[in-house]
């Protein structure tokens, strides 16, 4: 009898343990430690924020139109007596993924701690650490659809993962691909709402905002691919007003509903030693106020290209990128490009777009208010072990127009860098840019004499 309970007891364990033994659980983690030194810390790195749904410096009724709460940034860029500063940061991001043995089900469940900056009692690094700093990016499941094992649905909160120029973060909402031969396509409805969210889903449709995606992929049979899609956005109504650029102070004067339509094409390849990638986008559609019974036509593009050439150990790199700008506000067209939300780091610019900071987004602007962005930038990198590599870039940056600063130059950054894994999933990495001051930046001075600048970065990531 004692031994028959025994067997039963094994049979009734070793049942209870198969469904966990048919689900795999994967955990990764990337803790990111930052640590950045400027001689003019108070300057901002992008002369417009992620945080703005900004039109132009005259868009609509001759001023500058941003969403309420929204502020134009206009950095000062002539140093003042204490203007270096020196910061430390964390950031540690973990995600799990539990998914049967034959895969056809995931779930995923993501979030964050930081970006919190050492002595910070709002981002909770401060003496005690009592704040609670968290942010959910990632929960949602993916599933094989059972009538086609070549579709995917994805129901949640999700990495979009459209073009790297275009919407490269996270949103909630529902996605279908299909991968089958050379041929891959998706489609996707995704919600979002600039002024608060606390209506999305209610019956204020004007609340919130929309949008919706397509792409088709052909992969050749040698790895190159080519990637076109179209993403429609209505962004719905919300507060608009005109905001002061000296002061910063903001005025409501009515509501604002955006429309817009982005349709692009991009690839990447390979040849030999010979490696590239280009994005072309034409962004359409329809700005309307009620503040003045006025709308603006959207006719904007963006392109940018890059090549790589492998040469033993050494990387050689050329790119460019071209954002239009608003050349006239009176037109009645709103000729600077959007994005949605794409990270800062792609480039590799320290002093203008924050090389180490994943955190920063172009969202809504990546240029110098609405006057556009053209930049070309050339670099190298050498792999001096199987551990250590070092680079050096120089980047010319400039604005498409010249209405607003008088003058399209900002400056020429130069960049140097590098990197070292001291074991696996744990690296070490430092890089420091230099800014020589253009017209354009100087302009951004009241005085019109900007000063050059210098900052450096230094981090130590985990990764698993």
């Amino acid at each position: 009898m004692k031994q028959m309970r025994i067997v039963l007891a094994t049979l009734i364990a070793l049942a209870m343990a198969v469904p966990a033994m048919a689900i795999n659980v994967e955990w990764h983690g990337d803790f990111n430690h930052r640590f950045s030194y400027s001689d003019q810390a108070d300057l901002s790195t992008r002369t417009s924020k992620d945080s703005e749904k900004y039109l132009g410096s005259g868009s609509l009724g001759g001023v500058p139109f941003v969403a309420a709460g929204s502020k134009v940034s206009v950095p000062d860029t002539k140093k003042e007596e204490n203007d270096s500063d020196f910061f430390g940061e964390i950031k540690y991001r973990m995600h799990m993924v539990v998914s049967d043995d034959e895969k056809k089900v995931k779930g995923v469940v993501g979030f964050e701690f930081g970006s919190s900056k050492f002595g910070s009692k709002d981002q909770g690094a401060n003496f005690g650490g009592d704040q609670n700093v968290f942010e959910l990016r990632w929960a949602y499941t993916d599933i094989e659809v059972p009538f086609d094992p070549a579709s995917r649905l994805s129901i949640g909160l999700q990495p979009v993962g459209y073009n790297y120029m275009l919407w490269t973060d996270n949103a909630g909402g529902v996605k279908w691909k299909r991968a089958e031969g050379n041929w891959a396509y998706s489609l996707g409805w995704f919600r979002n709402d600039w002024n608060g969210g606390k209506d999305a889903g209610g019956d204020k449709k004007s609340a919130y905002d929309d949008a919706y995606a397509a792409d088709l992929t052909y992969v050749f049979d040698n790895g190159n691919s080519l990637n076109a899609f179209i993403v429609y956005m209505d962004q719905g109504q919300e507060p608009i007003g005109y905001t002061d650029l000296t002061t910063g102070t903001f005025t409501s004067l009515g509501t604002i509903q955006d429309e817009e339509i982005w349709i692009g094409l991009s690839g990447k390849g390979k040849w030999n030693n010979l490696s590239g990638m280009f994005t072309g986008i034409y962004l359409t559609g329809e700005v309307t106020s009620d503040a003045f019974d006025e709308s603006l036509d959207r006719k904007a593009y963006l392109f940018h290209g890059q090549l790589d050439y492998a040469m033993g150990k050494n990387t050689f790199t050329l790119g460019g990128l071209y954002a239009s700008g608003d050349d006239d506000p009176f037109d009645g067209d709103a000729e600077n490009f959007d994005v949605i939300d794409i990270s800062t780091s792609i480039l590799g610019s320290v002093i203008i777009f924050d090389n180490y900071a994943d955190d920063n987004s172009f969202s809504q602007a990546p240029y110098v208010f609405d006057q556009g962005y053209k930049l070309i930038y050339v670099g190298a990198a050498r792999k001096l072990n199987a551990k250590t590599k070092v680079w050096a870039k120089y980047f010319w940056h400039n604005t498409a127009e010249d209405e607003l600063l008088g003058d399209d130059e900002i400056g020429h950054e130069f960049v140097v860098g590098a990197s070292y894994t001291i074991m696996k999933g744990l690296t070490a990495d430092i890089n420091a840019g230099y800014l020589v001051a253009g017209d354009a930046w100087e302009a951004m001075n009241a005085e019109g004499d900007g000063d050059d600048v210098f900052r450096t970065d230094a981090r130590l990531r985990l990764k698993f």
